[in-house]
């Protein structure tokens, strides 16, 4: 394989997570909506920092805690973690630097 073959390759899979986060997220507006609520919540307990991935957790406890109904559980993948996280810190600047970040397909 050359070098450009393998350049193409990775950012084809890049947009294909993109494109899968973005219909998920448009499917699921209240979960950014809850992703900031409890970042918000923890900068306001003092905290400076705290992982996307912990907030994950949470959710998925309490989206597991109330449904009833087991054929409609509840999914939440981690390959969105890095985008949740770079979306909550655009649209709320105060928790800006909040989330750590590596490099990630988040980025393009």
């Amino acid at each position: 394989m050359t070098q450009l073959a393998f350049i193409f390759d990775e950012a084809l899979e890049e947009s294909k997570a993109h494109a899968r986060y973005r219909k998920f997220h448009e499917a699921n507006p209240h979960v950014i909506e809850t992703l900031s609520v409890l970042a918000l919540r923890l900068k306001d307990r003092g905290h400076k920092h705290y992982g996307m991935q912990a907030l994950f957790e949470v959710l998925r406890y309490e989206t597991a805690m109330r449904t009833n109904d087991p054929s409609s559980q509840f999914k939440l993948n981690n390959d969105y973690a890095a985008f949740y996280a770079r979306d909550v810190m655009r649209r709320y600047p105060e928790l800006e630097g909040f989330f750590s970040i590596r490099r990630s397909v988040a980025d393009e």
